[in-house]
């Protein structure tokens, strides 16, 4: 329902006394003024479609089939729809297939009386619909993706190319989102170490990782400061953080094979690991060491790069102190020495420059950019293993 037609609709209410007749219509229009407004506020204030989570993603255990990720979405009539499950469809037919999403409310079988010689049930359950479909539904609906199958056999895959998905392809373009957005739900954590020398904090950077938290939940992101990760975990998993900050101006003590093999766990559980120096090659020369056990084949983050594109968009990633910036996203590692880090929170070369401010505030949006990236990881490796 559009919001020109909802504003037109009367909201009342019941001036509740003492000897008010409580019968099925007074009941059901005191329930609906607050009803009313709810749907009035969700659709003006916050606009239809997907607040939190509902990704489609081809899955790798099953051919065929595709995965709905669990979250929460708002239709055209202000109703909140909650996925609490993921799900999955197999898709052969050759044809466009839409997957929607749509309120649905149920009367709750368990709540039957008898009236009258029949039955009549007293509690509703609000649900949702998540189907494939040939058409676009006449009714309220969301679509969360398409794609158009050539043939039964044909496997199922996410899109190559996000915005000219070819046939067999994952198509997302026609998601609506909601507003504000949820873009993403995780923890940002801290891997610790020891320095060689001891002259210096393992945590230079803190105050600035802790201020792009602050940053991102002013921004739609909902994130939590959650110190340092525990490598020494029996497992990992989505309560875990999904992003884990490292950061330092001289080199560390090497991590123990235990520790090694925590590192390796965590990242093989999703997350993602990003370190900066801010300092000399000592710290790199650390890192590289450590990132060489984790088996990370680092290469320039390039024009196009997901780190350039996951939130913010970024034609080339923004300058710092020096100039490198490498990533291996399969091993789930980045590295650089542009000190991100160290602008989160001020510390930038030249701090009276005209520019300053610019160079911080380019730093922020691609540390969003690495926290929207390791949720994006987190969920597809979640989503990957189900179907």
């Amino acid at each position: 329902m559009p919001l020109e037609e909802i504003i037109t609709r009367s909201i009342t209410g019941i001036r509740p006394f003492n000897e008010l007749p409580i019968d099925a219509e007074i009941w059901r229009e005191a329930h609906n003024h607050h009803s009313l407004h709810r749907h009035l506020h969700a659709v003006a204030a916050h606009r239809p479609g997907i607040v939190f989570g509902l990704e489609v993603v081809a899955s790798k255990v099953t051919e065929r089939t595709i995965v709905v990720a669990p979250g929460v979405a708002i239709d055209s009539n202000g109703q909140t729809i909650v996925l609490e499950q993921p799900v999955s469809f197999t898709i052969e037919e050759p044809r466009q297939i839409y997957i929607v999403l749509s309120f649905l409310r149920a009367a709750d079988r368990n709540s039957a009386v008898t009236v009258g010689g029949g039955q009549q049930f007293y509690r509703e359950v609000e649900g949702r619909d998540l189907k494939q479909t040939k058409e676009l539904p006449a009714t309220p609906y969301l679509e969360l993706a398409r794609i158009f199958r050539s043939g039964p056999e044909k496997p199922i895959r996410d899109a190559a190319k996000a915005f000219t998905p070819a046939s067999d392809e994952i198509n997302l373009l026609y998601r609506p989102i909601a507003f504000p957005h949820c873009f993403a739900d995780i923890g940002v954590g801290e891997l610790s170490y020891v320095p060689k020398t001891g002259a210096s904090a393992w945590n230079p950077n803190r105050a600035g990782l802790w201020n792009l938290v602050r940053e991102g939940n002013g921004c739609g992101f909902h994130l939590a400061f959650t110190g340092p990760l525990n490598l020494r975990a029996p497992s990992f998993g989505p309560a875990d953080p999904a992003l884990v900050y490292v950061a330092g101006a001289q080199g560390f003590q090497p991590l123990a094979d235990a520790e090694v093999d925590g590192v390796r766990r965590y990242l093989d559980s999703g997350g993602l690991l990003f370190a900066e120096s801010c300092g000399g090659e000592e710290f790199t020369n650390s890192f590289l060491e450590l990132a060489g056990k984790l088996g990370a084949d680092l290469k320039d983050v390039a024009a196009g790069h997901p780190l350039l594109m996951s939130h913010h968009v970024f034609s080339a990633p923004p300058g710092g102190p020096k100039g490198r910036l490498q990533a291996d996203l399969n091993a789930g590692v980045i590295f650089g020495d542009r000190n991100y880090g160290g602008a989160w929170q001020g510390d930038v070369p030249d701090p009276g420059a005209v520019d300053a401010r610019e160079r911080i505030r380019q730093a922020q949006e691609f540390g969003l950019n690495v926290v929207a990236l390791a949720a994006q990881r987190r969920r597809v490796r979640e989503l990957s293993g189900m179907g």
